[in-house]
C-alpha cells in the first residue's frame, strides 16, 4: 500500500487520524472530516460561480461629463447627494477597469475620501473600441484629462482640484499637472514609474514583449489578452484559473466576506481592456526603457513642450516595496525631476496601495497630505480655456 493512501496527507490533510483506534471513532472522525472539507468546497464553488464585481464601483455615483468611452463620476452620499468639500480627482490607469479604486464597501480609496470630507471625482476611461486605436498621449491627456478636469471645475466653482493619480493614471497626471499647474493644488501618484530603465517592471517586461514594435502609424487596437500577458510575464502562473483556485483552496477557512474581497480582487485583475496601440507605441517610444524621457524632466504632449520643474505645487510619491509593475526604485526616482515631491515606499504590493486589506492607513496618509495644503479661496468659477 502506498504512503498517499496510510498518511494523514494522502487523506487530505485529516490530521489526528489513527486506523487502529475504535472503528466507530474513526468512522465518526473519516465523516466529521468529510463534512468539513464538503462545507469548504461548497464555499469553493460558491465564490466561483459569483460575478466578483458587476463593472460598477462601490460608491453611487453620477455622471457629469460623459465622452464615451470615458465617463466622469461623482460619488453621491447614502441619500444622493454629493459629498461636500475640497474637490479630490482620482485618475486611473486606462488599461484597467476604474473601480479598484473604489472596489468594495469598506476596500474604496475614493469612497473613503468622499466619506472624510471631499466631493470626490473619479474619470473612467472605458473600454476603448476599434475606432479608439488612434488615441495618443495627446489624446488621453490634452483631450479627455483636460474635458475632465474642465468639467469638474465647472461642477465645483473652485479654480483648483487635487488629483490622485494611479499607476499609468499618475504618469498622465504628471503631464497634465506640468502643463496646467494652476489647475492642480497637489499631486498625489501611487506606484507611478518614471525611471523605466529599472529592470523587471511592466515597462520593462512590455518592450521585451512587442510594446516597442507596435506601429504609431499603423495602429492596432491592441488586444486584452496580450496586455495581460505582459502583466502575467510578472509573475507567471499566478493569475491562471489553476493558480486561482489553488488560493482559494488555502484560504477557504477565513470569514466569507474576506474571500469575497479575495474572489472580487482576482474578477478585476481578469478585467484587463484592450488599448489603443497608438497609445502604447508612443509611451514605449518616449517613456521606454531605451529613450526613459521622464528622466530628462522634459518630453512632449503632441505639439506641447512639458517641462516636469513646471510642477511646483505640493507632490507626494507613493511606492510599494513588493511592487512588480512598477518597481519602486523606479517611482522613488521622481525625486530627481521634482525635487520636492514626498516619497514614501510602503510594504505590500502595486494593488495593495489602493485595495489592500490595510491600505487605509495609506489613505490617511493621503488625507493628512491633502489637508496640509488647502484650496485658494474659491472665486468665479473658471473659463473654458
Amino acid at each position: 500500500m502506498s504512503d498517499a493512501t496510510t498518511s494523514p496527507e494522502g487523506i487530505g490533510g485529516f490530521d489526528g487520524f489513527d486506523p487502529e483506534a475504535d472503528r466507530d471513532a474513526s468512522l465518526g472522525f473519516l465523516l466529521g472530516k468529510s463534512a468539513e472539507h464538503r462545507r469548504r468546497l461548497d464555499t469553493l464553488r460558491e465564490l466561483l460561480l459569483t460575478e466578483g464585481h458587476y463593472g460598477d464601483g462601490a460608491t453611487p455615483s453620477t455622471v457629469i461629463y460623459d465622452e464615451a468611452p470615458m465617463r466622469v463620476l461623482r460619488l453621491l452620499d447614502a441619500d444622493g447627494r454629493p459629498f461636500q468639500g475640497p474637490p479630490v480627482v482620482f485618475v486611473p490607469a486606462p488599461v484597467s477597469r476604474y473601480f479598484i479604486l473604489d472596489l468594495l464597501p469598506g476596500r474604496s480609496f475614493a469612497g473613503h475620501v468622499a466619506a472624510a470630507g471631499h466631493d470626490t471625482y473619479v474619470i473612467d476611461f472605458g473600454i476603448p473600441g476599434e475606432e479608439d486605436r488612434f488615441a495618443d498621449l495627446e489624446w488621453y491627456v490634452e483631450g479627455l484629462m483636460r474635458r475632465a478636469l474642465r468639467a469638474v471645475l465647472r461642477s465645483t466653482g473652485t479654480e483648483q482640484v487635487h488629483v490622485i493619480g494611479y499607476c499609468l493614471g499618475g504618469t498622465f497626471s504628471l503631464l497634465y499637472t506640468a502643463l496646467h499647474p494652476d489647475q492642480v493644488a497637489t499631486l498625489t501618484v501611487l506606484t507611478t514609474l518614471v525611471d523605466s530603465s529599472v529592470e523587471g517592471g511592466i515597462a520593462w517586461v512590455a518592450t521585451r514583449l512587442g510594446a516597442d514594435g507596435e506601429s504609431y502609424e499603423r495602429p492596432r487596437l491592441v488586444p486584452a489578452a496580450t496586455v495581460k500577458s505582459w502583466f502575467e510575464a510578472l509573475a507567471p502562473g499566478s493569475s491562471s484559473p489553476e493558480a486561482r483556485t489553488a488560493d482559494l483552496l488555502r484560504q477557504l477557512d477565513l470569514p466569507v466576506e474576506q474571500l469575497q474581497s479575495v474572489r472580487t480582487m482576482a474578477s478585476w485583475v481578469d478585467d484587463v481592456v484592450p488599448a489603443s496601440g497608438r497609445l502604447l507605441a508612443e509611451i514605449a517610444g518616449k517613456f521606454g526603457p531605451a529613450a526613459n524621457e521622464l528622466m530628462t524632466g522634459r518630453t512632449t504632449v503632441g505639439d506641447a513642450e512639458v517641462d516636469l520643474g513646471a510642477i511646483t505645487m505640493p507632490v507626494l510619491s507613493i511606492s510599494a516595496a513588493r511592487d512588480h509593475i512598477s518597481p519602486p526604485d523606479g517611482c522613488d526616482a521622481i525625486a530627481a525631476v521634482v525635487p520636492h515631491a514626498e516619497i514614501v515606499r510602503i510594504p505590500g504590493g502595486h494593488v495593495g496601495t489602493v485595495a489592500g486589506s490595510r491600505a487605509v492607513e495609506l489613505w490617511d496618509r493621503v488625507l493628512g497630505f491633502i489637508r496640509l495644503h488647502p484650496l485658494p479661496t474659491a472665486g468665479a468659477p473658471p473659463g473654458s480655456d
